[in-house]
């Protein structure tokens, strides 16, 4: 029996832990609390004794998720362990190389508050480029269901019930409406398969002819969001005092292929005496951006470097999502118009026929 209980608690455990690992408003009360705490001077222990009894509202709410991860966490500091170990698991890994970091520069503190700050500024791109992305394709699925019932309920219940001479004169209606009865079904199939293939190997092809696609959406979008992680992640491992190298590193490791393929070329750059700017650059990879590089090839000098990438990373990305703005309203006023087109073709088309079917006398 105590072995079930064992894996039933091993099991609760697990499941607590997503529960966490899911909600970001959660983790992020907590780290503004322990950051303002640390900033206090109080003992990392001690921060910890005193959320866990905020969180259980002084112990009667030991079962809360947020009550688990600060009971294990506190434990584990008292027998020793990293505050970064004692979280693995337990947050994303995304934010736990930047409390790593910062315990290994000993500014604990500031790195909590970068976590916070990046996960914000990541927001803002995620929701530009999800603006990007779905106007256009809800154009997308307005015009094709325009198109398809115009050509294969109306069109088609016309052909059924009109002459033959009517049907004789609709002329390209009639052939479009069978091309899109015949192939609309696989043109559908052929661009989800395309956004499938397209969407599931953005983090994983690599290579010279890669670097060329992503100067085109949708692959620069996604170099724009991932570049502007990049770059808030780099500049808070800086601010935390951690080298360059070491930074490059760390980022490297939490990276997927196609972002440990750009930081590890970068790295090897900075390896060679190049600066941050002039590594960039070199990669000839165009990320996170040719214009971001040139900046920081002359402002990467300096000593306060993770300012200047935080306000060089700044600019690009309000850039950036204006940038991404105006696509999308040049796409948005672009799909308007070829709705209003098609509509407009279609009742042309409809009133041809009608007109048709009066002179020939016939009837629906």
């Amino acid at each position: 029996m105590t072995e079930l209980e064992d894996k039933l608690n091993a099991v609760n455990l697990e499941l607590i832990k997503v529960q966490f690992r899911l909600s970001k408003r959660t983790r992020f009360r907590i780290y503004r609390k322990l950051e303002s705490l640390l900033l206090a001077n109080e003992a990392l222990s001690r921060a910890l004794d005193r959320l866990y009894q905020n969180v259980t509202e002084m112990g009667k709410y030991p079962h809360r998720p947020a009550a688990v991860a600060l009971r294990e966490w506190f434990l584990k500091d008292r027998a020793g362990i990293s505050l970064s170990k004692a979280m693995d698991g337990w947050v994303p890994q995304s934010e736990l190389y930047m409390i790593r970091a910062g315990e290994e520069s000993g500014s604990l503190a500031r790195a909590l508050g970068a976590v916070r700050t990046m996960n914000a500024r990541g927001q803002e791109m995620r929701q530009a480029v999800s603006y990007a992305v779905g106007y256009p394709a809800f154009m997308a699925v307005l015009v094709g269901f325009v198109i398809w019932t115009f050509s294969v309920n109306l069109i088609a219940n016309m052909r059924a019930n009109a002459p033959a001479s009517v049907v004789a004169s609709m002329g390209s209606v009639v052939s479009f409406s069978d091309f899109v009865t015949q192939w609309g079904l696989v043109i559908v199939f052929g661009i989800v398969v395309v956004a499938v293939v397209i969407t599931s190997t953005l983090s994983f092809w690599r290579g010279s002819l890669r670097s060329r696609f992503d100067k085109y959406p949708p692959w620069s979008w996604y170099r724009v969001l991932q570049g502007s992680g990049f770059l808030m992640g780099l500049s808070a491992l800086l601010g935390a005092q951690v080298p360059l190298k070491k930074s490059l590193e760390i980022l490297g490791e939490q990276g997927n292929p196609w972002m440990r393929e750009r930081i590890a070329a970068t790295r090897q750059n900075v390896l060679a005496g190049h600066n941050l700017g002039e590594s960039l650059r070199l990669t000839r990879m165009n990320f996170p951006s040719p214009e971001v590089a040139i900046d920081l090839e002359i402002l990467a000098e300096r000593s306060d470097v993770s300012v200047v990438i935080e306000q060089v990373a700044d600019e690009w990305m309000q850039d950036q999502v204006e940038a991404m703005r105006a696509q999308a309203a040049v796409i948005r006023n672009v799909g308007m118009a070829l709705v209003g087109g098609v509509i407009g073709w279609t009742m042309m088309s409809i009133f041809s026929v009608v007109g048709q079917m009066s002179k020939s006398g016939g009837g629906f």
